[in-house]
């Protein structure tokens, strides 16, 4: 529902439009109205008197930041690698064994598989996953024991389903408050004004002081890009694609 065409009942669309533009006020309405969904839907397991067994997980597929003078999504949001576009809250409900507490630690959507095959009692794959298993971590509040998390971002349509390198654009890792991202020169087959790539350079953000990623600290702090670039060429090693690693 938060995605375009926003056409928000106007009942919750009088809610917003007297205090944002109307692009935003559409949006933040059609938000709410997919909450009232959610809202709906929970209300039938508890009908149903399965609530408290039923274990609800929440995320989005990507971000979106939505642009006040038209339409579409702002930049730095949707389909690119930063923050706006990748960071989301990730919420589980489950009323029978979870306590409601917010939680810091690192996590990926990868964590959901591993994560709902343990609550439902399932066998996990003999392949060792990517992602963890948080439900020990959730019951027992203990802090999840991950230093780093890692991403890569690749063009809308693949070039090449047996060599996905091709189209890839970015990878990045977050360690503590860095985070460090690099750009590929991978193969854009559409949407090209979105995955410009301006910034060739490996570009380091601090997140806790600069949330929006505004300012690139990679040349005043080479010794941490070197490192987190080794950790990202250690987590998954591309064969081909490039990128500038080294640079004053």
């Amino acid at each position: 529902l938060p995605h375009t065409p926003h056409t928000p009942p106007e009942r919750l669309l009088n809610k917003y439009k007297d205090k944002h533009p109307l692009t935003i006020a559409k949006y933040y309405a059609m938000c709410e109205f997919f909450d009232e969904t959610c809202g709906e839907l929970v209300g039938y397991f508890e009908t149903k008197g399965i609530r408290d067994n039923t274990l609800i997980v929440y995320i989005s597929d990507n971000g979106w930041i939505q642009d006040p003078e038209s339409r579409q999504f702002a930049a730095r949001s949707k389909q690119t690698p930063y923050e706006g576009g990748v960071r989301q809250p990730m919420m589980f409900s489950w009323p029978g064994k979870l306590k409601p507490r917010e939680r810091t630690d690192l996590v990926l959507s990868l964590d959901i598989f591993p994560t709902i095959l343990a609550a439902g009692g399932a066998r996990q794959p003999n392949k060792k996953l990517p992602g963890l298993n948080l439900l020990p971590y959730m019951m027992d509040e203990n802090k999840i024991p991950r230093k780093a998390i890692f991403g890569e971002a690749f063009a809308h349509d693949i070039a090449d389903l047996y060599d996905p390198e091709k189209t890839l654009l970015y990878r990045w890792c977050i360690q503590g408050n860095w985070k460090l991202l690099l750009t590929y020169d991978g193969e854009v087959v559409k949407f090209p004004g979105i995955h410009a790539r301006t910034e060739k350079r490996p570009q380091l953000f601090d997140l806790k002081k600069d949330p929006h990623e505004l300012k690139n600290l990679a040349a005043e702090n080479p010794e941490i890009v070197a490192r987190m670039v080794a950790q990202i060429d250690g987590w998954y090693p591309v064969k081909w694609a490039k990128t500038v690693k080294v640079f004053k």
